[in-house]
């Protein structure tokens, strides 16, 4: 792009300082840009203009067509049926009256989401709340472990001090044997 500007040819540019021959780049893109841009502009304005002629036409034949619309159809109410119009008078308070019913179901929709969102709220505390519980019934089981272990601990040394106290007796009694002997000896 810059190689075929012939201003970048010239012995002027190449005595410029780097910030001015980015100067001279930057004007050469934006004049290409600018060119380009004009280009592309002037075929869309070849397609848009005939656009919006076509839809200019559409618009005014479909307003066209609405007016011969609701013209015939007064017509064929009034030759049709005569009360046509009470009838319609009719549907139209009916209709309110639907307008109504439709609104007080809408705010009882929205009541209704309210409280399935505070509901919502609340399942998710209760949910935190089985969490922090399922943590302490963890915290209990490995206690319960720990005192199972301390108490089989305890049955070992109840076990140990029985047999401890068995012996103890038994050599209370050899102990017990030598007085005998001595007592009797002795003439009291």
């Amino acid at each position: 792009m810059f190689e075929k500007d012939p201003r970048t040819f010239s012995p002027e540019y190449k005595n410029l300082s780097p910030e001015q021959k980015a100067m001279v780049k930057l004007e050469i893109t934006l004049t290409n840009f600018f060119k380009n841009f004009d280009k592309s502009m002037s075929r869309w304005e070849r397609m848009i203009y005939p656009m919006l002629v076509v839809v200019g036409v559409l618009g005014l034949s479909g307003f066209y067509l609405i007016y011969n619309v609701t013209t015939d159809m007064h017509t064929l109410t009034e030759q049709v049926d005569p009360r046509m119009e009470d009838n319609l008078q009719s549907m139209s308070k009916h209709m309110g009256q639907l307008t109504q019913n439709i609104q007080i179901m809408t705010q009882q929709i929205t009541i209704l989401v309210e409280r399935v969102d505070s509901m919502e709220q609340h399942i998710a505390t209760m949910d935190g709340n089985i969490g922090a519980l399922a943590v302490d019934v963890g915290n209990m089981k490995q206690n319960v472990g720990l005192m199972t272990v301390n108490i089989a601990d305890m049955n070992q040394a109840m076990r140990t001090m029985t047999v401890n106290t068995g012996f103890m007796s038994r050599d209370i009694n050899q102990m017990g044997r030598p007085m005998d002997f001595m007592n009797s000896f002795t003439p009291w």
